[in-house]
């Protein structure tokens, strides 16, 4: 575990988020991540939109997916790193 991703699940206990929304944002970000193949933090709006156009054109995913995956990075980007989304 990354001290990004244990800083976001501490996060995301603060908050007072529920195990199965932890599990789901984590995985949202490490998702992202992977796409991109670097850390998290270091990706930018415009390559987090077009992963969100790949994911939903390419991927085909369900709009219930994306708006989970969306609250995760959206959580992620604001609380953990302290970024304005």
């Amino acid at each position: 575990m990354t001290a990004l991703q244990k800083r976001m699940i501490e996060d995301i206990q603060l908050a007072g988020l529920n195990p199965g929304t932890q599990e789901s944002y984590v995985r949202s970000v490490r998702q992202l991540a992977e796409y991109y193949g670097e850390s998290p933090d270091k990706i930018d709006e415009k390559e987090i939109r077009a992963y969100f156009l790949y994911v939903k054109n390419e991927k085909k995913w369900a709009r219930a997916t994306c708006t989970i995956a969306i609250c995760g990075i959206k959580f992620f980007w604001g609380k953990t790193l302290k970024r304005d989304w």
